[in-house]
């Protein structure tokens, strides 16, 4: 029906921007918002959701590579964890894909359906714990006692390898394409473009400044959309004009958000942030809660 279209794409233009906004102000990609939000707010199918919103990351993540220079010594850590990356994301992408299989076979059984159980409940997880420890982390940096970083460096197995922003620091090879596999995993399932954890996780757990984290990570996310982008429109979860709707508005709420993080200080961003990932956890609780009361009221 044109009138429902036409509310939909309203609604698919006025999400990308909002998701825009916030990723322009907080730094991180949208995509945790985006896929819950097209999910639980406009009734999309898990697969489309997630396929879509992964594809929409192409675009920023192209601009973002192609408007630095880099040398061949910057692209180290992308090439390392690049196998397990590639395996990561088809095997998040084929995990998704025989989960919404499953869904059409039981479509007219009673229950919740696997693939949004499954999604949202690694979604809520996921920003559970990010909330809080980005509470955490900017409480202890307003109050002048910034949490130690580099967890596990120096640790793991041989052969071991120095990255750009580790100074004299060693990190083990396996553990580097173990990482990558876990973010690719993430990233196939949940259609984001796994700078969510790859920040965090190359500062926190490996040690590396926040200049040089931020030069890898947006390789890396690149590698990501793109790896994500051919998974999922080989199982036919890509929809292009949720993808424009996202990519044009998203555009625009991105530089406003940008402009408006002028005035944000970095440990108050983050602690916003942590507010934020705990909203959008509350409200992906509410929807499981949901299914699966429906589940037992049948």
């Amino acid at each position: 029906m044109p009138g429902m279209l036409d509310v939909e794409s309203l609604m698919i233009v006025v999400v990308g921007g909002a998701v825009g906004f916030l990723s322009g102000v907080f730094g991180f990609g949208g995509g945790f918002l985006i896929v819950p939000v097209l999910n639980i707010g406009l009734g999309l199918p898990m697969p489309i959701a997630v396929g879509s919103a992964a594809c929409q990351v192409l675009g920023p993540a192209t601009a973002a590579v192609l408007a630095r220079r880099r040398s061949w010594h910057e692209l180290r850590l992308p090439f390392i964890v690049f196998g397990g990356l590639t395996l990561g994301v088809f095997l998040g992408a084929g995990v998704l894909h025989e989960l919404s299989h499953e869904e059409s076979a039981t479509r007219n059984l009673s229950g919740p359906q696997p693939a949004d159980v499954l999604v949202l409940s690694v979604y809520f997880v996921m920003l559970l714990t990010l909330g809080a420890f980005a509470l955490w982390e900017s409480t202890r940096a307003l109050q002048q006692r910034p949490i130690r970083m580099g967890w596990i460096a120096g640790r793991g197995f041989p052969p071991t390898t120095q990255l750009p922003g580790l100074g004299e620091s060693r990190v083990s090879v396996p553990v580097l394409s173990w990482f990558g596999f876990g973010v690719g995993f993430l990233s196939g399932l949940l259609g984001m473009s796994g700078g969510l954890l790859l920040l965090p996780g190359l500062i926190y757990l490996f040690g590396m400044r926040w200049r040089a984290a931020v030069t890898a990570s947006m390789m890396i996310v690149w590698l990501v959309a793109l790896q994500s982008t051919i998974a999922h429109a080989w199982h036919d979860h890509i929809r292009l004009p949720i993808v424009i709707g996202l990519l044009v508005s998203g555009t625009f709420g991105a530089r406003l958000g940008v402009f408006v993080s002028r005035d944000v200080a970095p440990a108050r961003g983050r602690r916003s942030f942590g507010w934020l990932a705990l909203a959008t956890a509350a409200m992906i609780s509410v929807r499981l809660v949901s299914l699966l009361t429906q589940h037992d009221a049948q």
